[in-house]
């Protein structure tokens, strides 16, 4: 029942957290709770702290510090009896060191370990706070030992301090050459820290791994990120209707041997195209593409071959698309921006481009300098490339001749 350890004067009591703590369902369910009441529209929420009101700051804490108010309840009794037994004993010590809540960096762990002795405790004059973390990109690898001491009675000090730090750096040393040897088999470690995420009711949770080191000199357009969407191309981007007009259209029907059966009245024409737009998705948009009579027989020609209106205006849309894909740019930086664009904006979420969310933007810049904007997607969980794609798309809807690009690095994984 008592303690693990004695060095010096000082006695020690050894936990480590093992346990993943965003991994148990109750506490899923709560966390979904507190960030749905600040962002219910995002299908991806970050589970940031610093974005929650101070006093949900608080209810964030105690949602997540369950493992360790646990692990400091039971030291507590422990450090008791021992120091009932050890009367020369001159401090008290929990040792928690971080070997599972990979969610929680040092940082965090530190500071909720130390709220929490400090809210339910009396028996625990100091608390050290140690961990090992591994990052890694597949080419990059960085091993963080950190521990540090803090006083919680500064009446009693532990004062040996120093001579646990120099026996854990100690430890870090032997562990990294055995791993530089490959002395320590083929698994060595539990494998760098990753993003931890979850679902609750359709909703992705996710806490992005920290940030490693410094910007990969190794991979120049960034550390590779993994793909779980499935997709191994872009999915259609719009749904495309032939716009003629009615003049077009009295020439489209002499072109057609039986027109009443490929064209309706051009009032039947105009109505499904009418009840296109209504059903249109926002991912996948409702696009008239112009064409003409000659343009048309003009197309059939080069082809050699017969091909629909439709597919005719399938095939310029297709073509628009490429064109504004390959001219796309990013917002940030450039020089000229075009009086009236459209602009794909991305917010990268860590290690997946899976959980990636995407907004379309309709934008007018005005000669007085002021901008007139319009969102037509918001919170598409779609990456990047797919964005401008369907920026693309917008474009061509819009009769718009610019896409432009930008990209909300704050949760990347860079």
């Amino acid at each position: 029942m008592g303690a693990d350890y004695k060095l010096g004067g000082a006695i020690i009591e050894l936990k480590g957290l093992d346990e993943e703590g965003f991994a148990k369902v109750s506490r899923q369910e709560k966390l979904a709770v507190l960030f749905q009441e600040y962002e219910p529209e995002r299908p991806v929420i970050v589970l940031d702290r610093h974005r929650l009101k101070p006093k949900d700051q608080a209810r964030f804490d105690r949602i997540i510090e369950g493992p360790i108010k646990t692990a400091i309840a039971k030291a507590n009794r422990q450090l008791k009896q021992s120091r009932a037994e050890q009367t020369d004993a001159t401090c008290s010590v929990l040792m928690a060191i971080n070997n599972g809540y990979t969610t929680l960096d040092h940082e965090a762990f530190k500071a909720l370990v130390a709220h929490r002795v400090r809210q339910d405790t009396h028996e625990i004059d100091a608390v050290v706070v140690a961990g090992a973390y591994y990052h890694s990109d597949g080419f990059d690898s960085y091993f963080l030992w950190h521990i540090d001491c803090i006083p919680i009675n500064l009446d009693r000090r532990f004062v040996e301090f120093e001579q646990l730090r120099t026996g854990w750096n100690a430890l870090a040393d032997r562990f990294m050459t055995q791993l530089v040897r490959g002395e320590l088999g083929p698994n060595p470690t539990k494998g760098p820290v990753a993003d931890t995420q979850f679902a609750v009711d359709g909703i992705t949770y996710i806490r992005p791994a920290p940030v490693i080191g410094a910007v990969s000199k190794f991979y120049v357009h960034g550390r590779p990120r993994k793909d779980s969407s499935g997709l191994t191309s872009c999915p259609p981007v719009g749904r495309t209707f032939p716009a003629v007009s009615r003049s077009e259209w009295s020439c489209l029907e002499k072109l057609v041997a039986r027109p009443s059966d490929m064209f309706g009245s051009y009032e039947s024409w105009k109505q499904v195209e009418a009840q296109g737009q209504a059903e249109g998705e926002k991912i996948c948009p409702f696009v008239t593409v112009p064409i003409t009579a000659h343009d048309w027989t003009t197309w059939r020609s080069e082809r050699g071959e017969a091909g629909s209106i439709f597919q005719f205006a399938n095939e310029r849309f297709s073509q628009r698309v490429h064109e504004l894909i390959a001219r796309a740019r990013e917002l940030e930086g450039s020089r000229i921006v075009p009086a009236r664009y459209v602009l794909a904006i991305t917010d990268v979420i860590g290690q997946d481009r899976a959980n990636d969310l995407s907004h379309i933007i309709i934008v007018n810049e005005r000669p007085d300098g002021e901008a007139l904007s319009r969102k037509v997607v918001k919170n598409a969980r779609i990456f990047h490339e797919h964005a401008i794609a369907l920026a693309a798309a917008y474009a061509v809807r819009e009769r718009v001749d610019a896409v432009m690009w930008s990209k909300n690095l704050k949760y990347a994984w860079v």
